[in-house]
């Protein structure tokens, strides 16, 4: 699936993976990248290109990263594996702060656009439309100025339906932090486990839905950097390789 038809089919199921951000980490509703650093964060050595293999190491597509002169991320473009271009994702900001995210597919067309609202330097809001502009869901966001988000809640404006999730530090393991996902009638829909090392580096984010298990596994350069993350999903009792994400610097 190309990284639009990821976006689209995120966004039709209507889940949060929305992360608490330490050192390296920021914010985006309805799926979560380690990208969420270069829209909100100062960060000194940021990845010009992402290539993804799939299980049997078959590059499945690609993307390129453009960065400002303040070093923020503007636009990410993607290749499929046959180096045919596949759509693209543009940002904009105002005075530093990241205002919109537009998403395009590979004939140009826009698929989805977020505005994203602050008071001061914190987030306080996120709208989305569809490609003919049309608000489709609103997310109402508690966050701190360095684009750290601590609470949040998404209404469906069609539907009427609301989810929403909060973070628990487990009390058994002070470096795993707990998101827990929960709908408008706080009926849990699932959990996301975020374990850190001992620089603060998240390592791991398991996921727990029903019967589904998920773990992406992120690996870093001795410079801190990001170097690779991996998705793998639990089958009986065996983890299965689904794809991995190389990152790489100039």
């Amino acid at each position: 699936m190309s990284p639009v038809g990821e976006i689209i089919s995120m966004f039709r199921m209507f889940i949060f993976f929305i992360i608490l951000s330490v050192p390296i980490l920021g914010y985006t509703p309805g799926k979560w990248s380690h990208k969420d650093a270069y829209l909100f964060k100062k960060v000194k050595k940021v990845p010009t290109k992402e290539i993804v293999r799939n299980a049997e190491g078959q590059v499945i597509y690609v993307a390129e990263y453009e960065y400002n002169s303040d070093g923020k991320l503007v636009a990410e473009t993607y290749s499929d594996k046959e180096g045919k271009g596949d759509g693209k994702t543009t940002f904009r900001y105002t005075e530093g702060l990241l205002t919109s995210e537009e998403v395009y597919d590979n004939g140009g067309h826009l698929v989805e656009r977020k505005d994203f609202q602050f008071k001061g330097r914190n987030l306080k809001k996120m709208n989305v439309k569809d490609r003919e502009g049309k608000l489709v869901m609103v997310y109402t966001i508690e966050s701190d100025g360095e684009g750290n988000v601590f609470a949040a809640e998404g209404k469906n404006i069609e539907t009427k339906d609301n989810e929403s999730f909060r973070f628990q530090v487990d009390p058994k393991r002070p470096n795993v932090q707990i998101q827990y996902l929960t709908d408008d009638k706080k009926k849990g829909l699932g959990e996301i486990h975020f374990k850190f090392d001992g620089k603060g580096n998240l390592v791991e984010r398991e996921f727990f839905q029903g019967e589904n298990r998920r773990v992406h596994k992120l690996k870093y350069k001795a410079d801190g950097s990001l170097e690779s993350h991996s998705f793998h999903v639990k089958q009986g009792d065996n983890w299965i390789l689904e794809k991995t994400h190389v990152l790489v610097y100039d």
